[in-house]
């Protein structure tokens, strides 16, 4: 398990550089902490696989040069070696290498090829086993239970990939196949972690497969210069760069999906959430989120305005973003989420008609540093669940894409609040087919609160502007959803309004249904609240920089929450509390008949 400040130094964020890597375990009971570990030096060919030893060590194959380095890339030994040598994998003081010595990937499975092993100490040579029946060619190498699995190369056009059981002694056991579909040019690395085998393969895709050599899912993530398991669970990831100085090496210790949840395993008490981020202007407000100490943060959407379909420029504008250093801070101490809204989707306003959705989306991903096996790696849409906290007082995190599969608005004459009128087209939809199936599974997870993160408006039906009024039998089915999954504990947050504004209703929902809005963090609007919101909460909204919190009482038997709005001096502006139970319907309280 992963405690809260052990978490706080493991953030998974791409700007967070300093992160934690777990060499203790094995013979070696003590923890080295250290950043994103460069190789020492310059190489004449690329990386082509990295291993670790459990004592302090790693092992870096340089297609000609095998190096042994300490835990921060210094070189304590290096070899030359026959070229190809490929990924590794360390066995019980033995590094083995994968090598081919030519017709990778021919079509006629001419593939010469061996395994090599070297002593991990000295980096002599020990032994070498021939490995004909990789046909293809021998570029990955992963053990596991006694067994080691050798993957490689593949004629162009193949749709499925094999993995070639060998026991300890290297005695051929059988081929495996994977119905992985195409992969170019087969798999490059290979690694056992978190009870899965884990493929890494040419170009950008990860491939996961069961035990049983099921695959289990198919990610756009890119880990073919190498893959390895973390110790304490996760992957470390390779990357290199080749160029007139030569070819280097690096490794990132990332999380897998599994241990998002666990890196809060006690209680969520503090969560902070905001959105609307102009990445070019001051962002002062990040001090007072910082100083609220969130264990959370949700960034519900815009969280730039990229507002282009140059993935260049979305990419300029995220960099921006990410050299702030509040944002920086703020990814180091906290577990942090996000979803999109439209200027960071990429248009104004946008929905499924956005030509490059699918280019940003694999932008959104790499920015916010999804883990590898995140599903949003593998399917279209940025929506993603997760559930933090011990039974009895569990909070599920669900944040929805309002963006990638949203049917046209309907407009017309535009009003105060802007041109957009109620569609009651039932082929109209906000979330999508696969979303919407999702989202009724996600509804019945266990879970004692349901946080619910919507980039826009749900229970607001202000005439003009964009929200789910917009598709109101979309909001309605949200709506009965509640009821038919029996979900209780649930509410709303959103963003996007460019104020903030508590809302509630009790139409067609089995309990109260409150919708906290905070927006924005630094993208202003100067005019005041321009809509009149029937199912308004408070007598107020409010204008300036803001941020919000969401502080939760477990002490007592009816947990208590409170919503609050935080303004630049780190005042309350805004703020409800309401008791858990408020959030099941009456026949379902304890003492009632």
């Amino acid at each position: 398990m992963i405690n809260i400040k052990t978490k706080r130094q493991m953030v998974s964020s791409t700007l967070c550089t300093w992160l934690i890597v777990f060499f203790a375990v094995d013979a070696v009971d003590a923890v080295d902490t250290l950043g994103t570990v460069a190789c020492e030096g310059r190489y004449t060919h690329h990386l082509q696989g990295v291993c670790r030893d459990g004592q302090g060590s790693l092992f870096w194959s340089f297609t000609t040069a095998l190096v042994k380095s300490d835990v921060e890339g210094k070189v304590v030994k290096k070899i030359e070696v026959a070229r190809h040598h490929g990924d590794l994998c360390h066995v019980a003081g033995r590094i083995y290498v994968a090598v081919n010595y030519g017709k990778f990937n021919d079509p006629a499975g001419n593939a010469s090829n061996e395994v090599i092993v070297y002593d991990a100490r000295t980096l002599v040579e020990t032994d070498r086993y021939k490995t004909p029946e990789v046909k293809h060619g021998a570029g990955g190498i992963a053990f596991h239970d006694g067994k080691f699995l050798v993957v490689g190369g593949l004629p162009d056009g193949v749709q499925e990939n094999y993995l070639y059981e060998y026991d300890m002694k290297f005695v051929f056991k059988k081929r495996h196949v994977i119905d992985s579909g195409w992969t170019r040019l087969g798999i490059q690395a290979a690694t056992f972690a978190d009870g899965k085998w884990w493929f890494g393969c040419y170009g950008n895709t990860l491939l996961k497969v069961s035990v049983d050599y099921e695959v289990l899912g198919r990610y756009q993530f890119d880990c073919g210069y190498g893959i390895e398991q973390a110790p304490g669970g996760g992957l470390l990831t390779a990357s290199g760069v080749c160029n007139d100085a030569g070819c280097s090496g690096a490794i990132d210790h990332r999380l897998t999906q599994t241990m998002i949840g666990k890196q809060i395993v006690q209680p969520l008490t503090r969560i902070g959430f905001g959105s609307c981020i102009k990445q070019q202007n001051p962002a002062p407000l990040f001090s007072d989120i910082l100083k609220y100490d969130p264990e959370l943060f949700l960034y519900i959407g815009d969280n730039i305005y990229g507002d282009s379909d140059d993935m260049a420029v979305l990419r300029a504008k995220y960099k921006v973003l990410g050299e702030k250093v509040g944002f920086r801070k703020l990814q180091e101490s906290a577990v942090v989420l996000a979803t999109w809204d439209d200027h960071d989707y990429g248009v104004n306003d946008g929905g499924a008609g956005y030509k490059q959705r699918v280019a940003s989306q694999q932008l959104f991903s790499q920015f916010w540093n999804d883990v590898p096996d995140s599903p949003r790696r593998a399917r279209a849409g940025v929506y993603d669940a997760h559930v933090f906290g011990p039974p009895g007082k569990r909070v599920q995190i669900i944040l929805l894409d309002t963006r990638y599969f949203r049917s046209d608005l309907k407009k017309a004459e535009r009003r105060v609040g802007g041109p957009y009128y109620p569609n009651d087209d039932p082929q109209a939809t906000m979330l999508g087919a696969a979303q919407w199936k999702w989202l009724e599974q996600q509804l019945q997870v266990p879970a004692e609160i349901r946080l619910v993160a919507s980039s826009i408006q749900l229970v607001p039906t202000a005439a003009g502007q964009e929200t789910w009024a917009n598709l109101p039998l979309e909001r309605t089915r949200f709506m009965k959803l509640i009821s038919k999954t029996k979900a209780n504990g649930l509410f709303v947050i959103s963003g996007d309004r460019h104020w903030s504004d508590f809302s509630r209703t009790t139409s067609d929902v089995p309990y109260p249904l409150y919708d906290f809005t905070s927006s924005s963090i630094n993208q202003l609007h100067a005019r005041g609240t321009p809509t009149v919101n029937p199912h308004r909460l408070l007598d107020r909204t409010f204008h300036q920089e803001n941020f919000g919190t969401i502080d939760i009482d477990w002490s007592g038997d009816d947990p208590k929450i409170t919503v609050s709005i935080v303004d630049l001096n780190g005042q309350q502006q805004m703020s409800h509390t309401f008791h858990l139970s408020e959030l099941h319907p009456r026949s379902e309280l304890p003492g009632d008949k």
